[in-house]
């Protein structure tokens, strides 16, 4: 039996695979570029596992994840105030705890069934960027879908994902920042501005309507642009310094409202947008207001009055137009009007209220000013310093940012020619114009530019595909098709295949994929913290022991001043490590990443004397809360500046007791042969706080002992170079930079002689003693050495080279046991011991804890002026390591001494944490022994040890040690010791022309030809 199918009309023929591709070709394409997205920003999440625990990169994360368990503890609330950073003080977290940490930990509670564990919830935050940075192709999409149709929508989604630059770097898994959420929200609140417009165009909405309640005229202008409203205001509830909207949306609308009337057009359906829009964002702003202040980096009385004076600014600008029109005027005279009154509102705020403008101003031109010369606090956080190499903004968006500029003309060229042009297209050019600027003046803000250049590239694309005249509907010619194919691969090529100049190497995305990982610093300062939390008392437990009494989800109630109770005490570390911490020791830091306590911080670790750091220490404690620990890493006292580098160039710029600059402690010294440099350091240096804690443990230093028995001088010369500079150079001759001397007097005789020289000032030599700190002992550090970090370990292997101390690559990756080991990339280089010593002077385990005590006394009798040296064997039993402690007093004609000793030697076990003090890591080998200098490598032994018990340095035991040394018969002369690990192998070699029983016939120097040449090279 037959079945008709009946007539065509009745049943069509089927689509062909043209039209089924024309009509969905985007949705297979958007769905590509949303998996490749995904998975390219968390291929690697593995690499922030690391002992089944969670880390994160940088240093904001950790405070994000802190404020996300917050959220988790006491749901929906944020924290309010924060008692666990900024000892003594406490602070509100302002940036922090806001509408990301909300959403994010709603959704841990999601999948922790209303009770997360903290790695499930660390899990969360772990993925969180990676989802951020994956949703925002979808309003990608759709911004470029309404400027060129579904191929420019298509095209800014394929660009967004390609870019390698920051918006990409800060949306990788383990980067929990509010950066990704900004730019989510940001290409959100733009979208929805353009959608308003386009709404506003199409209605023509007019003030009569609403006279009259005309709702079914003005629902959809006005519901988009409450909608618009909304997206700005959770980008403003995320991020409150995202004023820098509303700047850039009171600048649209200031220029388009005077365009449209210029051209004969009313302005006042684009006002009405305006006014509804930043009206919804002032009353929302009210939800969160905070402070009844004028800041943008809290919720404060900034974000609501600049929405709302922007909605007025609508309003009058619209009546202004209105007013113009009805008595007849020159349209011409309009913007002269509105500029003449912007003008004088200018003047009278600059002169009535003096701070307000000039707060304004700084803001401005701290954002948007292409600033040169940053403030301190600006210029020691690397994201907030200028983009000092336009070279980057080609490797991370390639040939898209050229034809985004292209775009961005086209669109400009359309609106003086063409009466009807859209404003979602001029609104897009002005975001690309300030999001360029900030771009250049922070790098920062280099998070938003991808987004703007992905959608004029597709407005470029767009105007390319209408001159080819390609349609699906007309059919498809040959040449259509290699047009938009040699197109696509213009624009995506670079991005595919390291885009840059040939001198410096480009990653693409998916190579920042591929390396993306949190680095050994995390991994270092949780050992150090887990140390810290395990070994040192409860906050509130200092001194009394038990349990804390600061809960440390607790809620706070805001305040300027956190009134810290008895046994609460903070730890005093560089402002980077603040959050780390707080998070990972569950301890109070001093000074944290929002920059609070970065004056006090670089006060204390610059400190040029003992008496100075304590007085610092003592102007923050309080009667019952002080500051009981120290924690430093090699990259704090680490000259050499840069990424993953040493950070002893940010102190200065903080630091208020005198006028100082970096190059009071070091400078550097060019190599006339090579490319390569070395930073050598002056005796203020040596005699800051952090050095005297990192390299050599609170002990004494001298510039020549037994164990490094040669005095070091740094000779340069002045050189030009082709700029016209004058710099440091190696000195003109030939010679060494870098020269050593078997004795004081020949190191003197030479440095007076050539005036561009100095005694000490190489690795961690000083040209004078140092003395010994009395109230700082080294207590814990982490397992991790200095030595696995390959920036370490290059500048370390460079220096030395100039100071002719011998290393060798080994071709097993193994060195043997008196050699350090020395990693660089996939290459293992490898120095003897005791010339490792001379570059660091003790073992440079990567984060060291020291703690602040009382101190024990030691008393005694010795023979009448002389002058006595103590010192003590220890031990840190976490690494391993040995060093003495020395300290050296004068004995006075009566025959009697008395020292403070930081450092204990009996009686660990009766003070520890539950008793309110630090269970020590770092222990004595033996008694205190004494004995008289006779000279720099030499000594007279003297009868008589001293016992200084735990009590006695904590000061629970105020009474003294007492010791009757005497000269025992013989007088024997012995090398005396320093602070260094006991080595036995000479691994120095000459660079004077002095003579020298050392010998290196087993080593090769092949530092200077093998090792890389340092990414920056700094400043004269």
């Amino acid at each position: 039996m037959s079945h008709s199918r009946g007539t065509s009309a009745e049943n069509p023929e089927p689509e062909s695979t043209l039209d089924r591709v024309k009509t969905w070709y985007h949705v297979p394409a958007l769905l590509l570029v949303l998996g490749f997205m995904l998975w390219n920003r968390a291929q690697n999440y593995s690499e922030y596992i690391v002992d089944g625990e969670v880390l994160f990169s940088g240093t904001d994360p950790w405070y994000h994840y802190r404020s996300t368990m917050y959220v988790v503890e006491n749901w929906p609330a944020t924290m309010p105030f924060d008692p666990w950073t900024y000892f003594p003080y406490g602070t509100r977290s302002g940036q922090f705890g806001t509408l990301m940490d909300q959403v994010f930990g709603t959704i841990a509670l999601i999948i922790g069934l209303g009770d997360p564990s903290a790695h499930t919830v660390a899990m969360v935050a772990l993925f969180a960027p990676a989802v951020m940075g994956t949703l925002a192709a979808i309003p990608t999409y759709y911004m470029g879908r309404r400027l060129a149709g579904r191929i420019g929508g298509v095209t800014a989604a394929g660009i967004l994902a390609l870019s390698a630059g920051l918006f990409l770097q800060r949306s990788i898994v383990g980067f929990y920042d509010h950066q990704v959420a900004e730019g989510l929200l940001q290409v959100t609140s733009i979208l929805a501005v353009m959608v308003a417009l386009s709404v506003g165009e199409r209605d023509k909405p007019v003030y009569e309507q609403f006279l009259d309640r005309d709702i079914p005229a003005l629902r959809a202008t006005v519901g988009y642009s409450i909608l618009a409203g909304v997206a700005i205001s959770l980008y403003l509830w995320t991020w409150p310094p995202a004023v820098l909207l509303l700047g850039i949306l009171g600048t649209f609308f200031l220029l388009w409202l005077t365009i449209e009337f210029v051209r004969g057009k009313s302005p006042e359906h684009a006002a009405i947008v305006g006014t509804v829009s930043l009206g919804t964002v002032a009353v929302l702003q009210l939800a969160v207001l905070q402070q009844l202040t004028i800041s943008a980096t809290d919720h404060t009385l900034l974000q609501v009055l600049l929405a709302a004076a922007i909605a007025g600014g609508c309003v009058f600008m619209a009546w202004l137009a209105r007013f113009v029109e009805a008595n007849d005027y020159d349209r011409n005279l309009y913007p002269v009007a509105v500029g003449g009154i912007l003008a004088t509102i200018t003047i009278l705020t600059a002169v009535l209220t003096p701070d307000l403008f000039s707060y304004f101003v700084n803001q401005v031109l701290r954002v948007i000013g292409f600033t040169e010369s940053p403030a301190a606090t600006v210029t020691s956080v690397g994201e907030a310093t200028p983009l000092d190499d336009p070279d980057r903004l080609y490797q991370y968006h390639g040939l898209a940012l050229f034809a985004a500029i292209i775009g961005a003309l086209l669109v400009l060229f359309n609106q003086i020619f063409d009466r009807d042009a859209s404003a979602d297209r001029f609104l897009m050019v002005v975001w690309f114009a300030f999001i360029l600027a900030a771009s250049f003046t922070q790098i920062r803000f280099g998070v938003y530019l991808v987004f703007p250049v992905a959608a004029l590239s597709a407005v470029a694309v767009d105007y390319v595909v209408r001159w080819t005249d390609f349609s699906f509907d007309d059919g498809v010619e040959a040449y259509e098709v290699i047009t938009i194919v040699a197109l696509v691969l213009i624009l995506t090529g670079p991005l595919l295949f390291a885009p840059g100049a040939a001198y410096f190497f480009s990653p693409t995305a998916v190579e920042v994929g591929e390396q993306a990982g949190p680095g050994q610093e995390p991994a270092a300062w949780t050992e150090s913290m887990d140390w810290l939390q395990a070994n040192s008392p409860q906050e509130g437990a200092y001194g009394t022991g038990g349990n804390g009494t600061l809960e440390y989800y607790g809620t706070y109630a805001d305040r300027s001043d956190y009134d810290y109770g008895e046994g609460e005490y903070g730890v005093m570390s560089w402002w980077d490590y603040g959050h780390i911490i707080t998070v990972q020791g569950e301890r109070i830091p001093n000074a944290n990443p929002f920059q609070q306590g970065a004056t006090t911080a670089a006060n204390f670790l610059l400190s040029p004397t003992e008496t100075e750091a304590n007085s610092v220490l003592n102007e923050t404690d309080e009667d019952d809360a002080k500051t009981r620990y120290v924690a430093v890493d090699w990259k704090m006292a680490n000259t050499y500046g840069g990424p993953g580098q040493g950070k002893f160039f940010a102190p200065p710029r903080f630091y208020d007791k005198s006028n100082v600059s970096r190059s009071d402690y070091f400078g550097t010294i060019r190599s006339r042969q090579s490319q390569q440099y070395f930073n050598y350091r002056t005796q203020d240096y040596y005699e800051s706080m952090v050095v005297r804690l990192y390299e050599y443990h609170g002990s004494a230093k001298e510039p020549q002992s037994a164990s490094q028995p040669f005095v070091y001088v740094v000779d340069w010369d002045t050189a030009a170079t082709r700029s016209g500079q004058t710099v440091r150079a190696t000195p003109a001759d030939g010679s060494p930079a870098v020269k050593r001397f078997r004795t004081m007097e020949a190191a003197r005789n030479y440095t007076e002689s050539d005036a561009t020289s100095q005694i000490g000032g190489f690795g961690a030599q000083p040209g004078e003693r140092v003395s010994a700190l009395e109230h700082y002992r080294y207590v814990g550090s982490s397992e991790r050495s200095a030595y696995s970090s390959g920036a370490h370990n290059q500048f370390q292997l460079i220096e030395s080279a100039f100071g002719q101390l011998p290393n060798q690559r080994s071709t097993t990756g193994d060195c043997t046991a008196n050699q350090t080991t020395m990693p660089i990339g996939n290459q293992t280089y490898c120095q003897p011991d005791q010339a490792a010593g001379i570059m660091d002077h003790t073992n440079p385990a990567w984060t060291k804890i020291f703690e602040r005590v009382e101190g024990g006394t030691i008393e005694g009798t010795a023979p009448a002026n002389t002058t006595v040296e103590a010192s003590v064997p220890m031990r840190n039993n976490v690494t391993g390591e040995s060093f003495t402690y020395t300290q050296r007093v004068d004995v006075g004609a009566d025959g009697r001494f008395e020292m403070t000793v930081p450092y204990s030697t009996t009686g660990y076990e009766a003070w520890g944490t539950d008793e309110g003090y630090t269970d020590v890591g770092v222990r004595a080998q033996g008694p205190y022994e004494f004995s008289i200098p006779v000279g720099p490598t030499a000594s007279y032994p003297l009868n008589g040890t001293a016992t200084v018990t735990e009590g006695q340095v904590i000061g629970e035991n105020e009474s003294a040690t007492t010791v009757e040394l005497t000269v025992p018969e013989g007088n024997q002369t012995v090398e005396t010791n320093d602070t260094s690990t006991n080595t036995t192998t000479d691994g120095s070699t000459d660079g004077s022309s002095t003579d020298d029983t050392s010998t290196n016939e087993t080593t090769t120097n092949d530092t200077a030809g093998s090792l890389a040449r340092p990414a920056a090279e700094p400043a004269p």
